[in-house]
């Protein structure tokens, strides 16, 4: 089975290939090759072979691939029981019926070819897998129908991928998006070997008429190809991290490389090349012919690039490992104004550098000059802009998988009990009885800065230790003592204990401090979990709480008792660990947590709390009303989905 899933995508993409080979050729036909005016018969019929064997290496490829996909799909571990799964899989499943129907329509797009046979003096027909030639309206209309056929396949592509399993709105714009960005590739890869036999067989004038004739079709798909892919990577790539850091990124990237490497031959085509041909200078040809036939072998590489990225998983839904030591950060330059002089003087320099070297490659003079100046200021000027960077490890961009859940929490207290106290203290803050001993103090775990470190910034000192400047290690690692789980685990109930310790002194939550997730048991409110509460405010209370009436139009009211029957129109916690994780937040023990009370608003942030035996709170409905209407008037930034974001 192994086997099979690795030649997928291949398949996928030899397919693809083929498709938009067929798609290029029809539009070639249709738009380009008509500006050579009189075209050899041999090269007509070249044409129509390309046209007809790429379509029947579109069918055989698809038919295979989509073999191979239906036993995978049905888990067949034989012939007999792939051949079992395949009507299943054409019937019953959206991919199914999509390779049906973009299978049909390549069908019909690949048998068009016959009508475009060219008639031969003497009323013969050229060698071909046809026999009769076909009428002069015939021979017109077909490329114009196989076009038409071969984009609605194409088109169909974005339905079976990453963009047809994306659901609502953003599923429809990412369909669109693919849709309209493989036609754009069909018609401009996919064109590219019809040129290449155009320009070897049409005498010069004619070729450049052609190359000229398809560079305005080309700028409008390169145009295409750059705004849907921009497009699709906000989808599903989301972030740099995610773009250097997981395979479908760095898939994405090299896709990128190529697009643009292909995009540079076009523009030396047609601004150099075909303006020599056109001319008939020496070579022109054969130097065009070449540049011609690599940017076709870039074709071919991107598309197989991309068959292997819809074979992937996408990045937004990935783990990055982020593959550099440092990061882009202008905490330096923001925190010290003589490092943000020093940065701003050196992109002065840099970008004027850049200015002089681009007007004398314009004005063809002084570029000698010119890459002097522009390599001196990187040299003296470049080394400054090491201030925007810090140092970065391969998890700094991973964020906690456990959704900052109550169980989390309270399986991190445990941890940090277990393995933490000694140095850092119950409390938290660096004054642990070992404390003492040590040359570099344990942190305070208490202090607003810990909120400028990520989630993978800290998992890694838990895995791996902190340095010491003066070597060996001021913190040892517990890669080996703590499971990744309870690394995690440790890491959310640090983040609530400080915030724990700030609600001491505070009574609002500014920063983005995420409520603990754990199940519900609601009367009258369809939820079952904490996520599925966001959308309007929950009042979460305890024990004694003052419980103002509120309707629910202002804010779900939520019981930390976790309560058989709540009343009408509330929820209540279904475990012990929700209470445990609140008094933590509440910098209270669970035994004085009766009395609290805490506001969530729509978007699952925490922000405000009033804590048993102090003053204020919202003791009347209208206070708590008036407290509402300040979280919602103030929103902070929507959760993402699988991201724990602490950052100030």
């Amino acid at each position: 089975m192994y086997t099979v899933v690795t030649w997928m995508p291949l398949l996928r993409g030899l397919h693809l290939a083929a498709t938009i080979s067929l798609l290029g050729t029809a539009g070639f036909l249709v738009w380009m090759l008509p500006a050579a005016h009189a075209v050899p018969p041999l090269l007509h019929r070249r044409l129509i072979r390309l046209w007809w064997g790429s379509g029947i290496i579109a069918l055989v490829a698809g038919a295979t691939w989509f073999t191979l996909q239906a036993a995978a799909i049905a888990g067949a571990d034989s012939i007999p029981e792939a051949l079992t799964a395949l009507p299943l899989v054409a019937v019953h499943t959206r991919y199914g019926i999509t390779m049906m129907i973009r299978l049909g329509l390549l069908l019909v797009a690949t048998a068009l070819a016959r009508f475009c046979l060219p008639v031969m003096a003497g009323g013969g027909s050229p060698s071909t897998p046809f026999s009769r030639p076909p009428s002069t309206a015939k021979r017109l209309l077909a490329p114009y129908l196989a076009l038409v056929l071969t984009a609605l396949a194409l088109g169909l592509q974005g339905m079976i991928g990453h963009a047809g399993a994306a659901e609502g709105i953003t599923g429809e714009g990412l369909v669109l998006s693919e849709s309209l960005h493989l036609i754009a590739a069909g018609l401009w890869l996919g064109a590219l070997l019809p040129l290449w036999f155009s320009v070897r067989a049409l005498p010069p004038t004619g070729a450049a008429a052609v190359c000229e004739r398809f560079s305005p079709i080309g700028l409008a798909c390169v145009l295409v190809l750059a705004g849907t892919g921009f497009a699709q990577a906000l989808q599903l790539i989301v972030s740099i991290p995610a773009l250097f850091g997981t395979p479908y990124g760095q898939i994405a990237l090299l896709k990128i490389g190529l697009f643009l490497l292909a995009l540079t031959l076009a523009a030396v085509n047609r601004l150099e090349l075909t303006d020599r041909l056109a001319v008939q200078s020496p070579n022109a040809r054969r130097v065009l012919l070449a540049s011609v036939g690599i940017e076709t072998c870039i074709g071919l590489t991107l598309v197989t690039a991309a068959a292997f990225m819809a074979s992937s998983v996408p990045a937004a839904h990935s783990t990055p490992v982020w593959p550099f030591s440092w990061q882009f950060s202008l905490v330096t330059v923001t925190e010290d104004p003589d490092f943000r002089q020093e940065v701003v003087v050196s992109l002065i320099a840099i970008g004027a550098s850049i200015l002089i070297m681009a007007a004398a490659l314009l004005r063809k003079r002084f570029r000698l000059i010119a890459l002097a100046v522009l390599v001196l200021a990187v040299v003296v000027r470049g080394p400054s802009l090491l201030l925007l960077t810090v140092l970065a490890y391969p998890t700094s961009f991973q964020t906690s998988p456990t959704g900052f859940a109550a169980t989390s929490i309270a399986r991190g207290q445990t941890v940090f009990n277990a393995n933490c106290v000694a140095c850092h203290g119950p409390n938290g803050d660096g004054k642990g009885p070992a404390a003492a001993a040590l040359r570099i103090k344990p942190a305070d775990l208490t202090m607003p800065h810990l909120w400028e470190h990520t989630d993978g910034e800290m998992f890694w000192w838990l895995t791996h230790g902190v340095d010491d400047p003066e070597g060996g290690l001021a913190m040892p690692g517990f890669g080996t003592v703590l499971s990744p789980d309870d690394r995690w685990a440790l890491i959310d109930y640090v983040r609530a204990h400080n915030a724990g310790v700030a609600m001491q002194q505070e009574t609002g939550f500014d920063g983005p401090v995420r409520a603990p997730a754990f199940p519900v048991t609601c009367n009258g409110i369809g939820a079952s979990s904490m996520a599925d509460l966001q959308g309007q405010p929950v009042h979460v209370v305890t024990s004694n709480a003052a419980e103002p009436s509120v309707s629910r139009r202002y804010a779900i009211t939520l019981d930390l008792n976790d309560r058989d029957t709540p009343a009408t129109g509330t929820c209540a916690a279904a475990n012990q660990e929700a209470r445990a994780a609140y008094a933590i937040l509440a910098g209270a023990p669970p035994d004085a947590l009766a009395g609290s009370d805490f506001l969530v608003d729509p978007n699952g942030w925490l922000r405000a709390v009033h804590r048993a035996g102090t003053p204020g709170g919202w003791p009347t409905a209208d206070a708590l009303i008036a407290a509402i209407a300040v979280i919602r008037a103030h929103p902070l930034k929507q959760l993402t989905e699988g991201h724990h974001d602490h950052h100030h």
